[in-house]
């Protein structure tokens, strides 16, 4: 199962509708502390987490996140180009960024490295 944690419900149908073609069961939340409880009760094997959400940081999800459980792969997802949030995500472990709007083509390669088959 992969979560999706972004309040932007254009990019969570997004995400959902190419992930779902793919042939991987999704989660969605809109907000930070959902995102962190939603991950303690799912345990999914990827996780896609928006920098930018409404109640706390996509980082300070991350870190939380990471302190469950660090082997799982997180891939942020941004419209900002802001190098020092990006480098903070990378410091608490975020496999990747990927920057709206998505190309797909390097989202299936992506998920196929970091989690493989497994949905």
């Amino acid at each position: 199962m992969i979560l999706i944690v972004d309040d932007d419900q254009s990019v969570c149908s997004i995400l959902t509708r190419f992930l779902k073609k793919e042939e991987y069961e999704t989660e969605t939340v809109n907000f930070g502390l959902a995102g962190v409880a939603a991950f303690k009760e799912k345990k999914p094997s990827l996780v896609f987490l928006d920098i930018k959400l409404p109640d706390i940081s996509g980082i300070e999800v991350l870190r939380r996140i990471k302190e469950i459980e660090r082997g799982t792969p997180v891939i942020m997802i941004t419209g900002n180009t802001d190098a020092d949030c990006v480098l903070s995500a990378f410091r608490l472990g975020a496999c990747d960024c990927i920057f709206k709007p998505f190309d797909f083509n390097y989202l299936k390669g992506a998920i196929k490295t970091l989690i493989g088959n497994r949905k």
